[in-house]
């Protein structure tokens, strides 16, 4: 398949009844969805004029209407920019800004959020419609979509995704996925603005499944949704996992439909892992990639999750080619700590109007992905934390997910996170910054005194702060940038 309109073209042609999309109630069979996203293209073209390479940004939750509409938009020859409905007013302006696009499609519920974008605005209902059947402008080699980095560390980056990368790493997927087979169902859950959510949608369909949307994650309806629909494959993040073993009622929620869960995005606690496989009764694997990559380029099998290897994110898939090498570009030892990079089918054509970006980040062929890990003699892969993250103490690096990891341990943590703060001796030193499991009692000495066994002295934390919640963004990882600010407040720091 060279695209993703002869994907679904193709699909509409082997099984036109198949259910392609459930929503809300409503199903879309893979015949109707082919021939709303004809219409919608044509309409697209002749009364909005859109040309080939054209940006459509998109500003809503999830939903079937915003699946087919970036499925008309690869049929116009146009580029799905999905834009991240928690952003405030101004930093969508500055998003949508930056793509130039030739119209923002926003839901009714984001209309405010719009106010400042200077392109044409339009809901979903005022999209034209055309008689004139299917533009057939898609190519294999043109962006299709343009994913917006998460912007944890600045401002976000227009990643342009092709088709070749998006149909290069969904055969490979299915191979790592064999749930995903024809006339199953998974869900779909994840942001539509994320890859963990328009790529795994995407996945989805391809391999003839019905792709089962949920507008939001709400814990509670996720639980009944995946029962009700009987969903046997999902994608979740770390910490939408960790929300759902603590809904009450959740050890009684039928999941006998579910065959695996595919996870990922963030780092996760061997403790959640285990807690997970334990509630769900099903096979997981973890998938490691960015938005850069296109999604997912390692994958760890159910089969892998082993004691030694519980942790890793696994081998690279087919396709895609990873090392771990030191600032000078060379392979380090197994077990040695480097930066992880990646060559392969589903790297990026580059970031939107950043060329200086997009030198810096692929080089030679290799796209650098900041994430510190090492690999095993087998080629399994552990990501240990963002480098930026990591936090020098007395001249030793500390990973901070190795520590969250091992305090997500504690039977009084529901949550944490890991950060360095000032330190007039060690220049910093570890702090954790912890939510309590409901009516938990935990003081800040327990918890050290606690870590004394499972942490190497320089490791463990000499502070403990308590709060209600910690900060995420919508893939799951802990916002740092956000903590440090906090806790380095008045100090001589570049927080990056």
């Amino acid at each position: 398949m060279r695209t993703i309109a002869e994907l679904l073209r193709w699909r509409a042609r082997r099984d036109p009844e198949l259910p392609a999309t459930w929503f809300q109630g409503r199903t879309r069979t893979f015949g109707d969805l082919n021939e709303s996203t004809s219409a919608l293209a044509a309409g697209l073209v002749s009364e909005l004029g859109v040309r080939p390479g054209d940006r459509v940004a998109i500003l809503d939750k999830n939903s079937d209407e915003y699946l087919e509409l970036l499925l008309a938009l690869d049929k116009a020859g146009a580029v799905g920019v999905p834009v991240n409905w928690r952003l405030t007013a101004p930093e969508v302006a500055t998003v949508v800004g930056d793509a130039d696009p030739a119209a923002l499609v926003v839901g009714e519920e984001f209309r405010s959020s719009a106010d400042r974008v200077s392109c044409r605005v339009l809901g979903f209902g005022e999209l034209p419609r055309g008689a004139g059947g299917d533009p057939r402008r898609d190519r294999q080699d043109a962006v299709t979509w343009q994913l917006y980095t998460s912007g944890t560390t600045g401002l976000p980056k227009g990643a342009m995704l092709t088709n070749q990368n998006l149909l290069g790493l969904i055969g490979p997927l299915g191979w790592e996925a064999p749930e995903l087979q024809e006339r199953a169902r998974g869900l779909v859950a994840m942001p539509l603005y994320h890859i963990g959510g328009c790529g795994w949608a995407l996945a989805v369909l391809t391999q003839g499944c019905t792709a089962v949307v949920m507008r939001e994650v709400v814990p509670a309806d996720l639980l009944r949704i995946l029962a009700e629909q009987r969903v046997n494959s999902a994608f979740l993040v770390p910490a939408v996992l960790l929300f759902l073993t603590q809904v009450p009622g959740v050890e009684e929620t039928d999941f006998s439909a579910l065959r695996n869960i595919h996870y990922g995005a963030s780092p996760i606690s061997q403790e959640l892992l285990l807690r997970s496989i334990e509630l769900f009764k099903c096979r997981f694997t973890q998938l490691y990639g960015l938005t850069e990559t296109t999604g997912a380029i390692t994958a760890l099998r159910h089969e892998d999750h082993r004691a030694e290897r519980l942790l890793s994110c696994g081998r690279p898939m087919f396709g895609s080619d990873v090392r771990v090498v030191d600032p000078m570009g060379a392979d380090v030892e197994p077990g040695e700590i480097g930066e992880v990079i990646y060559r392969g089918m589903g790297l990026m054509e580059g970031y939107w109007r950043r060329p200086d970006d997009t030198s810096a980040a692929i080089r030679d062929g290799w796209f650098h992905t900041g994430d510190a890990g090492s690999m095993d003699p087998d080629g399994f892969l552990f990501i240990r934390d963002r480098i930026k993250d990591m936090i020098v103490s007395g001249g030793e690096n500390i990973y901070p997910a190795e520590l969250e990891s091992a305090l997500m341990g504690h039977p009084a943590v529901a949550d944490v996170a890991v950060i360095g703060v000032p330190d007039d001796r060690w220049g910093e030193s570890v702090r954790a910054i912890v939510v309590r499991r409901p009516d938990a009692e935990l003081s800040e000495q327990e918890l050290i005194d606690w870590s004394r066994e499972r942490l190497a002295g320089f490791k463990r934390p000499r502070s403990v702060s308590f709060t209600d919640t910690i900060p995420r963004n919508p893939s799951g990882k802990i916002l740092k940038r956000e903590l440090r600010e906090r806790h380095w407040a008045g100090r001589d720091r570049q927080v990056n």
